[in-house]
């Protein structure tokens, strides 16, 4: 019985990790194409704006949505412009390009196109303010939003990132690499020490 749960664990465990460096590598490799290929992309979030519903490296789970699925109170993923620490030569903010996750507060429709209105959690009655990427305030619209959230898996955005930074630097990498060649060489050293002072004994 104890000989089926271990193998019934390691197969769980290698098909975790099996599917988890996949989703690594497709996002390294074509980031784009993740929710083609998925159906789903996944975010770490890395801000306390959601919190407590979705915790600083929890991991959202965005799924496609259309225009007419669209509903007020849903929590969302849209691409929107922050500021960063850095200046241009001129000595202005430099924005990024970064995924955020929102409720949806409002819907509007201009001019036949969608405009909407996003909240961070406990700010339902202070909507945000969103800038192009010269930092001009502007309205996000439905070409900004990535998806909905399904659903959230708590923490393991530390793990992720952590593995995503290890791959993508190939000399941080090697030294994770090296020191666990050294531990396993270690144990397995302690170990053979410990049989021969057995058998001595």
């Amino acid at each position: 019985m104890k000989e089926t749960v271990k193998k019934l664990g390691n197969i769980i465990f290698y098909t975790l990790a099996s599917f988890l460096l996949s989703f690594i590598l497709l996002e390294l490799l074509f980031p784009s194409k993740t929710m083609d290929i998925l159906g789903f992309k996944g975010f770490v979030v890395v801000s306390d704006s959601m919190e407590p519903i979705i915790d600083v490296y929890d991991i959202v789970i965005v799924t496609p949505i259309e225009d007419g699925d669209l509903e007020v109170g849903q929590i969302i993923t849209f691409y929107a412009y922050l500021p960063t620490v850095n200046e241009d030569v001129d000595g202005n903010t430099i924005y990024s390009k970064q995924p955020v996750t929102h409720y949806l507060a409002e819907i509007n429709e201009v001019n036949g196109n969608i405009t909407i209105e996003t909240h961070a959690y406990g700010k339902e009655d202070d909507f945000d303010n969103w800038t192009d990427e010269s930092g001009n305030p502007i309205d996000l619209t439905s070409d900004d939003l990535i998806g909905k959230v399904s659903f959230t898996i708590p923490f393991i955005g530390i793990i992720i990132t952590f593995l995503m930074t290890l791959v993508s630097n190939p000399i941080l990498l090697g030294l994770v690499v090296l020191n666990l060649v050294i531990i396993y060489l270690l144990i397995k050293y302690i170990k053979k020490t410990k049989v021969k002072s057995h058998d001595v004994g």
